[in-house]
């Protein structure tokens, strides 16, 4: 069959999806056989494997895509060095409807959709998007959502279509800077990060960031995706038409300060000042938020709503809008539990510091009502089977003695503590802490999830579908917020007195590390954020170990309320040239300070002069937000200052 005749069968028949899995399937197994149902795709996910479709043989990598036609029997056989396969199977079925000569027609036609074939697409995002997408709307059990699948469907069959027909004729394994830049004129309303980025392109975000400073563009991956939602803001706020904070959730931004504070600092101006010398004279005024007439182009439909975006695809976008309501039904109802002893639960907005801090647990007749971020949770009983997704949070529950049973170790286990790493021993991984694997977490059946509120707000109602799942501020929390979450983390555990216990202990190794020290003496934490070292990551007041250290006596030299670091030249390093400085090396970074040693600006830091610029392991300076990380670095601390 031609290309075009099968394109034009696609354009005639109406198709039902049938199904939506997710498999995986590990090297040593016995191949299974399975025979299809219906038609579908076979997209692969992760490792590779020998696929057989009848008597035909296609060997399959990452992002290649199979057809199999209705009764085909599929083998997999994993190939590679140990690593788990993972494909999703996308299950659909032609639906002849119509009059009787139509409906003849049509069964004809559905027929011919039972071919097999392979591609292998020249940029593979989109449909990594796609089957993300699907399988988490048909997962969800939510019915708009199972409906929005067959959308992401359609498009998932055009972008196969299109490469099919030869449109993007690029090398399979086209240039990863090409393929990134792409994604995030895509997708800048996300909350993407440097991380999650290089995760989906399949490299490593340092390789990612060397990508970048080689390719001539002139940015490193954040400053090309600050960039562009910065532009994307600017067209926005000159069309007089949205809030700046529904423009902020628009570019990404959940905190519309932090939006605000990004936009100034790239342009020179605030968002409102920008729109009032930027709109344009006859620009229709913005409705009022009162307005009982829906407005034509409305950002958000549902908590979980189709979103179009420019370049034709289709997002399932959290409302951030209906938040303000959902957290006064919340306040409502903690006000109710004072009367009643009726278990609350339900979503709000992300918690600022000082709610960080005052988070609290109610007792009822069933178990306990623990407050977080994003709501209130109830748990019952002592959890047995706990999942947690982020490693400071394992590190707590560890020391709190509780074995999870799976954790976000983003596949490098090595990164934990050995004390960590030997306590835990046993657990499975639910694979990265940007993007936990929500099927895995399902097969562990857990009894309480452990989130984080910046990394995991977008999937808060799926995981606590699966279990209870309450999120505290850990990515990007400041010392208080980890010394508050710990005690809550307690509280939910059922190890209350545990945790108390380890604050007491904390709190008399931090008053002996204040008396063995010198007070307010200056100090920065930075990171190189460029393998040339022009520009470093510098750690605020508002990070962990930069407000810890602030704790325990020192002059903390870079103070910002609203963000945890800032990107600084080694000019901006020389105007504050603290007493001591902190470099944070990465297990596979070369020494800073040796290839810092001929640069003159670097050597007049009075730190560099005086040997007071130390590099210090990343693990434990910047990645282990946790309180039985701090008791393991105060010796290190005592000797630096």
């Amino acid at each position: 069959m031609q290309i075009k005749e099968y394109t034009a069968l696609w354009n005639e028949m109406p198709i039902v999806v049938k199904d939506v899995r997710l498999v995986q399937a590990k090297p040593g197994r016995k191949a299974e056989t399975y025979q299809l149902p219906t038609h579908g795709f076979i997209y692969m996910a992760e490792g590779s494997a020998r696929m057989q479709l009848d008597n035909m043989d296609y060997t399959v990598e990452p992002f290649h895509v199979l057809h199999a036609g209705k009764g085909m029997k599929l083998t997999v056989h994993p190939l590679g060095d140990g690593r788990h396969v993972e494909y999703y199977l996308l299950l659909y079925r032609p639906e002849p409807v119509g009059g009787r000569a139509a409906t003849k027609h049509l069964t004809a036609l559905a027929d011919r959709f039972g071919i097999a074939y392979e591609v292998r697409p020249s940029s593979a995002i989109q449909l990594s998007e796609y089957a993300r997408e699907m399988h988490a709307g048909w997962e969800s059990g939510n019915e708009l959502r199972r409906y929005g699948v067959r959308t992401l469907f359609m498009r998932f069959v055009y972008e196969v279509l299109r490469q099919l027909h030869g449109a993007d004729r690029q090398a399979f394994n086209d240039d990863p800077v090409d393929r990134a830049i792409r994604y995030i004129n895509e997708h800048y309303e996300r909350p993407l990060t440097v991380d999650s980025l290089a995760s989906t392109l399949g490299c490593s975000p340092r390789h990612l960031n060397r990508l970048f400073r080689k390719s001539g563009i002139d940015s490193s991956p954040s400053g090309y995706l600050l960039g562009v939602r910065m532009e994307k803001a600017g067209e926005l706020l000159g069309q007089d038409r949205w809030t700046v904070q529904e423009i902020a959730a628009r570019v990404g931004y959940e905190d519309v300060y932090n939006f605000s504070r990004m936009f100034k600092k790239h342009t020179g101006m605030s968002p409102t000042v920008y729109r009032q010398r930027h709109a344009g004279p006859n620009l229709p005024s913005r409705m009022s938020d009162s307005s009982i007439v829906k407005q034509a182009d409305s950002l958000y439909i549902d908590n979980y709503s189709q979103k179009e975006k420019d370049s034709g695809g289709v997002t399932m976008t959290y409302n951030y809008s209906r938040r303000s309501a959902m957290w006064m039904l919340l306040l409502s109802f903690s006000l109710l539990l004072g009367a009643c002893s009726t278990p609350t639960a339900g979503n709000g907005t992300s918690a600022s510091t000082e709610q960080s801090a005052s988070q609290t647990v109610a007792t009822t007749e069933g178990g306990r009502v623990i407050t977080h971020d994003l709501g209130s949770t109830e748990v019952v009983g002592t959890p047995s089977r706990v999942v947690v997704l982020e490693q400071g949070f394992t590190q707590t529950v560890a020391a709190l003695e509780v074995k999870p049973v799976g954790v976000a170790d983003d596949n490098k286990p090595e990164r934990f503590p050995q004390d960590t790493l030997a306590y835990i021993e046993g657990y499975e991984s639910v694979g990265t802490r940007s993007e936990p694997n929500l099927e895995v977490i399902r097969t562990l059946k857990p009894d309480l999830i452990i989130a984080d509120t910046n990394r995991h707000t977008n999937v808060y109602e799926e995981l606590s579908a699966i279990a209870p799942t309450i999120a505290f501020p850990n990515d990007k929390a400041n010392y208080e917020q980890i010394v508050a979450s710990t005690r809550a983390i307690g509280q939910a555990l059922d190890k209350e007195e545990q945790a108390e216990a380890l604050l007491a202990e904390h709190a008399s190794n931090l008053e002996q590390l204040k008396e063995s020290i010198e007070p307010d003496q200056s100090v920065l934490i930075i990171a190189p954020s460029e393998e040339d070292g022009h520009d470093f990551e510098v750690r605020t007041t508002s990070s962990f170990h930069g407000s810890f250290l602030k704790n325990a006596g020192l002059n903390y030299a870079l103070e910002d309320a609203e963000t945890s670091s800032q990107q600084l030249t080694i000019e901006q390093l020389l105007a504050i040239d603290p007493q001591h400085i902190l470099i944070l090396i990465n297990e596979d970074t070369d020494s800073v300070l040796e290839a810092q040693k001929e640069n003159l600006l670097w050597n007049q830091l009075q730190a560099v002069q005086n040997g007071q610029a130390r590099e210090v392991e990343l693990a434990t300076w910047s990645r282990q937000r946790s309180i039985p990380a701090l008791n393991g670095i105060m010796d290190e601390a005592a000797g630096y200052f």
